[in-house]
């Protein structure tokens, strides 16, 4: 596992999902980074998917089927 450490505050207003279209690496950001590149692949083609306050993803990866991303909303249990 790789954790990408910023010196800058958190901004939750800002959260994303993060994926790499070449090599499926994900993580979820709590600010905007422009000119991000995959720090597994290097490439260039990340998507950020925005994330309201209330949803969550989950994200799983299997050989026959690819990448499967399920989004929520969270719950107040």
């Amino acid at each position: 596992m790789y954790e990408l450490i910023l010196d800058k505050g958190y901004d939750y207003q800002n959260r994303a999902f993060a994926l790499c279209e070449s090599c499926y690496w994900t993580a979820t950001f709590f600010m905007k980074i422009e000119g991000f590149q995959c720090p597994i692949c290097l490439s260039k083609d990340v998507a950020f998917i925005p994330l309201n306050l209330d949803e969550k993803y989950e994200f799983d990866f299997e050989r026959k089927r690819g990448l499967q991303i399920k989004f929520s909303i969270l719950n107040d249990e």
